[in-house]
């Protein structure tokens, strides 16, 4: 006979069930808590432990039994406050000794914190949610957020204050300055985010990203801050009480077959780890290294890379003519910032010195010599070309893309790019054009250490030489120099003159993509000064102009994204070698359960359990730690290639160099440290809560 389910057993079921489905999820939220408080000094837990337990001793054998609720609730406030104040305590000095290191500013891990903790207090929508888009908005309007509609209401402020701004540019910005104001008055009552961004008081705290709130030594250099802290809580721990370090470590090496093993989860994990980084880092590097102070990069208005802009003759011709006499609020200048002028020979062209250099036209130079004046600005035409790659017989055809800047004079454009040629090179001639040693007359070029690597490697050689050949764009060319790049993005350029055959046959024979100016003050402050005059105030041409080393580092938006990358490769390799070490070290202390229990006889406490078997975690994790970080500095001074872009299209492909550095290495040591510290806490909070004749059994 079949029985049916009644409504008050099935309710009483859902019930039963959805009781068990929330304290599993509370469960599991503790356990969160539980394991991102493992991240802290223990030592500051240890001194906070009475917060939980009242009658817990830590830093005595006894402690008398709090009775009565007041006493429990004093130990509680006192046990919270002297744990935050060993908490505050390490910190400081960690960062103190971390100032005090000869380190360098910048790198890519301040970058990463600065990321992270990009947002503002603020900015988070739970907190503080925005309004809605309205359902219709107005043709032509955009809905902005409170922060795009703030900044839009800075810019277009100072857009009106420029004293020498064009006058239609003035006015147009004058009345959209009055629609934002406008629109800002009527959202502001509404909307607490807005009223806070825009109170004097509360903005400097609540509307700037977090990061500025910390110590800088904290922000750029936080790897070295928790190695710091790390060390000073080892040390206060072995102070605070005993703790059985010679078992932990007999044991660990009784058990040295598993001890190892774990080991290399370690080494595998950090290993990699570094050679990632090491991989970002060297293109941080090339991008700080290419840009020179006082260069200004200029291109065509609405460009957003070199091969997008088209610049005519007419132009650049004007363009290095110009000087900048006040700064953008109207403030005069000691002397006016202009080009780099060059002593002119008595050809009429540039002086070279007995180097091989331009010589420069000093600042007494006669008033002779500055009437026909050579600035130190190149031309430039930049563009990629398509070239077949050598294949053997049988292998499917492929190609690769070259990069080529033409250029109107080499030796001006070698002096404001810093370039030098490797010993046995020269420069071409203006024609392009030189004699081989067969007699044939090829395209001249000089290339960079990358690209002479990349076409060496299509006739057997580690890199190209002078007089060596090569074909592009169905024409011979020949090497008359071989370009010192070491350090910036020109080594993977082939350098030649504008009246190159190829290049004239391209389409860009009668433009140019950029010019690039030398300030005579050779630093960024003139060079961002005249990129904001050529920007905003230069009325013969609409153009788009960069400090260069501005420019260069726009490009890392790249290197931003190969960093979160690297983060999200990490947290995935650090999942799995947390629970490979949580497995060791359950079945470590399975195996020695009794043990436990006569420690817990002989007079250990429970935390000191906590933090033996927690040492004993972080003891694997940093030998494995340490050979990840040997075996990863192999990989310092490896070639490798990427592509450098700004976000919005263009970009260039570079050959670089990984660089290994201790900022690398501090952080290897610190994902290990921390892989341990996970991995090692619910094993050893195992083993905490057993008691002592459940493990004697």
């Amino acid at each position: 006979m079949a029985t049916t389910t009644s409504p008050e057993s099935f309710a009483v079921r859902v019930v039963k069930r959805a009781i068990l489905f929330v304290r599993t999820v509370l469960r599991l939220i503790g356990t969160l808590f539980v394991i991102g408080f493992s991240l802290l000094p223990l030592a500051a837990l240890l001194v906070a432990l009475p917060a939980v337990s009242p009658n817990e001793a830590v830093l005595t054998d006894t402690v008398r039994p709090a009775r009565s609720w007041l006493m429990r609730s004093l130990r509680r406030v006192f046990a919270f406050g002297a744990g935050l104040v060993v908490l505050v305590a390490l910190f400081a000095f960690a960062i103190e000794v971390t100032s005090r290191l000869p380190l360098p500013s910048g790198g890519q891990l301040g970058t990463l914190a600065k990321k992270v903790l990009g947002s503002s207090v603020v900015e988070l929508p739970f907190l503080f949610p925005d309004d809605p888009e309205p359902a219709s908005m107005p043709s032509g309007k955009t809905w902005m957020t409170p922060k795009e509609l703030l900044g839009r209401q800075k810019t277009l402020q100072l857009s009106v204050a420029k004293p020498n701004a064009d006058a239609i540019l003035k006015s147009e910005a004058a009345k959209e300055l009055a629609e934002v104001d406008a629109e800002i008055a009527e959202r502001t009552p509404k909307l607490a985010k807005l009223r806070i961004m825009q109170d004097p008081v509360l903005s400097p705290i609540l509307a700037k990203p977090l990061w500025t709130l910390l110590p800088p030594t904290l922000v750029q250099h936080w790897p070295f801050v928790f190695l710091i802290v790390y060390a000073s809580d080892l040390g206060l721990l072995l102070l605070i009480g005993k703790v059985p370090l010679t078992y932990n470590l007999r044991y660990l090496w009784v058990r040295r077959r598993d001890t190892f093993l774990t080991a290399v989860v370690f080494t595998v994990v950090v290993a990699l780890v570094i050679v990632l980084l090491a991989f970002v880092n060297g293109m941080y590097q090339l991008n700080e290294s290419t840009g020179v102070p006082g260069n200004v990069l200029v291109l065509s208005e609405g460009s957003t890379d070199e091969i997008f802009s088209n610049l005519g003759y007419s132009d650049v011709g004007n363009v290095a003519r110009e000087e900048v006499k006040a700064d953008a609020q109207g403030r005069p200048f000691p002397k006016p910032i202009g080009v780099q002028l060059l002593t002119p020979g008595p050809d009429g062209k540039p002086l070279i010195g007995a180097d091989g250099k331009l010589v420069p036209l000093p600042a007494d130079a006669p008033a002779s010599l500055r009437d026909r004046p050579l600035y130190m600005a190149s031309s430039e035409t930049y563009m990629v070309m398509n070239q077949p790659v050598p294949t053997k017989p049988g292998e499917q055809a492929r190609r690769r893309l070259l990069q080529v800047r033409a250029l109107e004079d080499c030796r001006i454009a070698a002096a404001v790019h810093n370039i030098d040629l490797y010993p046995g090179g020269k420069w071409f001639d203006k024609n392009s054009v030189q004699q081989g040693a067969d007699g044939k007359t090829y395209l001249a070029c000089c290339i960079g250490e990358g690209a002479a690597g990349t076409l060496g490697a299509d006739v057997g050689k580690r890199r190209l030489e002078p007089g060596d050949t090569f074909n592009l764009g169905d024409a011979d060319w020949i090497v008359s120099g071989v370009m010192n790049t070491q350090g910036t993005t020109y080594g993977s350029e082939i350098w030649t003159g504008v009246t190159n055959t190829v290049v004239t046959s391209s389409g860009r024979g009668n433009k140019y993509t950029t010019l690039v100016l030398r300030m005579a003050e050779n630093t960024e402050a003139a060079s961002r000064a005249m990129a904001q005059r050529l920007q905003d105030e230069f009325t013969a041409v609409k153009l788009k102009a960069f400090s260069e080393p501005d420019y260069y580092k726009e490009l890392t938006k790249t290197n931003e994204s190969f960093l979160v990358c690297i983060v999200i490769v990490a947290v995935v390799m650090a999942i799995g070698g947390v629970f490979g070490v949580m497995n060791t070290m359950f079945a470590s202390i399975a195996a020695r359960m009794k043990e436990v229990g006569v420690m817990r006889i002989l007079g250990f406490k429970r935390w000191q359990i906590l933090i033996a078997f927690m040492l004993e975690s972080l003891m694997i994790a940093f030998v494995g730690g340490l050979l990840g970080c040997i075996i990863g500095s192999f990989a310092n001074g490896l070639e490798a290639t990427s592509n450098l872009s700004g976000g919005q299209g263009g970009g260039k492909s570079v050959a670089l160099k990984m660089i290994v550095d201790f900022q690398i290495l501090a952080a290897g040591m610190l994902f290990t440290l921390v892989l341990g510290r996970l991995g090692g806490l619910v094993p050893a909070m195992s083993a905490m809560r057993m008691e002592i004749l459940e493990s004697l059994r």
